[in-house]
């Protein structure tokens, strides 16, 4: 896994350029259509395909599935397109899951929006969707070719999202180390500029466990 901590204006326009993707398609839902999409778009290829679904975990089901798979059968992908995760842990479970599926497997890489995607969704190689009330019943192992993490994202949060990916942070310093647990609980208020520091350290561990795994 390969992630990168920096401005989007910097890491996607690099990444970019390192490959040849003739097709891009960016996965998002109407808010970060509205809030993320506008601060990467100019860093994307001029031709690049909008798929938009609607956000919330009672999206994630083969139906969304199958309306992006269309989008992607629609504007001709082929086997060498890219797509482009933008979003919480819906979009990169259903995104990489999508993605590993169309035309046998497909690139895809994941810019998380969320602290807990950032943290904890977007890494490991877990794709999935719902069925029939279950949770990630459905699903692969495929890991993202690379993970963009833009901690400016952040301030598109209302404090309850924050606080949820705080909450796994605080999990991932209770389970594996004692110095990330001490330095999340002297936060004395929960803001991004206060959170993204830390961000990297509970990524790892994260990793650390996927490695394992």
């Amino acid at each position: 896994m390969s992630v990168e901590i920096a401005p989007i204006s910097n890491s996607l326009p690099a990444f970019l350029s390192q490959n040849t993707n003739l097709q891009i398609a960016v996965l998002v839902d109407e808010q970060t259509s509205k809030h993320c999409l506008p601060l990467i778009q100019a860093y994307l290829p001029k031709g690049f395909i909008k798929i938009q679904i609607k956000s919330g975990e009672n999206n994630k089901h083969l139906g969304t599935c199958e309306k992006v798979w269309e989008a992607m059968t629609k504007a001709n992908m082929d086997r060498h397109g890219l797509l482009i995760n933008l979003g919480g842990g819906v979009i990169t479970d259903l995104g990489g899951f999508v993605a590993s599926t169309y035309k046998r497997g497909i690139s895809f890489i994941n810019i998380p929006t969320t602290l807990l995607a950032m943290c904890d969704a977007s890494i490991g190689g877990k794709t999935g969707i719902d069925h029939q009330y279950l949770k990630n019943i459905v699903g692969t192992f495929a890991e993202a070719e690379h993970i963009l993490v833009y901690p400016e994202f952040l301030k598109t949060l209302d404090f309850v999202e924050l606080r949820s990916g705080f909450a796994e942070m605080l999990k991932h310093g209770l389970i594996a180390d004692v110095s990330h647990w001490n330095d999340l609980i002297t936060i004395e208020e929960l803001t991004p500029e206060n959170i993204a520091p830390h961000i990297e350290n509970s990524m790892m561990i994260k990793e650390n466990v996927v490695v394992k795994d």
